[in-house]
């Protein structure tokens, strides 16, 4: 099957990543497919993906940052390369190329119109209030929808017109045995706490943050390296100041080997409760972290409070303070929970349940 695959661009996201797992997993072997990204995007995951791919890769701009004008051009982008490549399945990823792409697709009647879903909620610094009525009206174009859990596949049902469509599960995470994991599960008189992602305030950092306080309140010696970049960070360094924590919590940025520094902390964090499938979730399963999260996305695919994982109901700083000191004190629960955390991982989301996966959405 000829496949197009249309996405904004290869920022450090979940979504930009996943399509790198799924080619490096052999998703797409026994497929023609080609990447067209509207930007370039930040970081250096445009050079990985393209020296992957090599000549089935195309850029419609070079900029780090989705502008006006690439928008525009990729519309006109993808209909050159539909006629030249005659895809049969067109699939877009994200918002802006959802809205481009299935405008594209009206003009391609033939052509199955895909959108891959990563998130429950669309969310946008601008032009929030545009994207929800508009991607629902373009959905009349929509023929399939793929997703990378169940809860984002039944949570954006909402945002497409009635209409008989296909749905898939696709998660875009691939759990590699090779990858670092922890092995001890002790701790000294302190605790070290890690987190990872995008700093927007749907993240909720700062109630990590003053979970972080409320332990020092406490006489816990607690420590947080937080792992990401994004246009909170400013801001989070600046409540860092204000509440006298930034010798004890450390704005790392963005690295590519966050996963094997995390193995080092003795609990992972995430309060976001808007998610995916939520990808740094799964790595620090992978890597063995017993972890702390709001019961959200694809989080309710793999997670199994008590036994894998610590659900929380919501983001709450006292609740996340609870659920610190109850592993803190449980030196067996911390190994029970991150040794079974990286067993799941390695049992559901190999490279073979990756290609499975794929072929059941791409089978005709």
């Amino acid at each position: 099957m000829r496949i197009l695959y249309v996405l904004n661009g290869f920022d450090q996201g979940g979504a930009e990543r996943g399509l790198l797992e799924l080619v490096e997993n052999g998703a797409f072997d026994e497929h023609e497919l080609r990447v067209l990204a509207l930007c370039r995007g930040r970081g250096d995951l445009a050079n990985r993906i393209t020296e992957r791919l090599g000549q089935r890769i195309q850029f419609v701009t070079g900029g780090d940052t989705l502008t006006l004008r690439a928008c525009s051009a990729g519309f006109f982008s993808i209909l050159r390369t539909s006629v030249a490549f005659r895809p049969q399945k067109l699939v877009l990823s994200l918002k802006q190329a959802n809205v481009i792409g299935r405008s594209a697709a009206m003009l391609m009647p033939g052509l199955t119109c895909v959108a891959f879903e990563h998130t429950g909620e669309y969310r946008a610094r601008r032009l929030q209030a545009l994207y929800a009525p508009l991607l629902r009206l373009l959905s009349i174009r929509v023929d399939e929808v793929w997703a990378d859990s169940t809860e984002t596949l039944e949570k954006t049902r909402r945002y497409f017109l009635p209409r008989r469509r296909e749905g898939h599960v696709v998660p875009v995470f691939v759990a590699r045995r090779e990858r670092p994991f922890k092995t001890d599960y002790g701790v000294g008189s302190g605790i070290r706490l890690a987190a990872a992602g995008r700093l927007v305030a749907g993240k909720n950092l700062a109630v990590l943050i003053e979970a972080v306080a409320r332990l020092r309140e406490d006489g816990v010696e607690a420590r947080l390296d937080v792992y990401g970049d994004g246009p909170e960070k400013e801001a989070m360094g600046a409540l860092l100041f204000d509440r006298g924590l930034e010798d004890h919590v450390t704005l790392h940025g963005h690295r590519a080997d966050w996963v094997e520094r995390a193995t080092t902390a003795d609990v992972f964090v995430n309060l976001s409760e808007v998610e995916g499938f939520c990808i740094v979730v799964a790595e620090a399963m992978l890597a063995g972290l017993p972890v702390v999260v709001v019961d959200v996305g694809g989080i309710r695919d793999y997670g199994d409070d008590g036994v894998n994982m610590l659900k929380l109901s919501s983001a709450n700083a006292e609740r996340a303070h609870a659920a610190i000191l109850r592993l803190m004190a449980d030196r067996s629960l911390r190994e029970r929970l991150g040794r079974r955390a990286r067993a799941d991982m390695l049992r559901g989301y190999d490279a073979l349940a990756c290609r499975q996966q794929v072929a059941v959405a791409l089978a005709p």
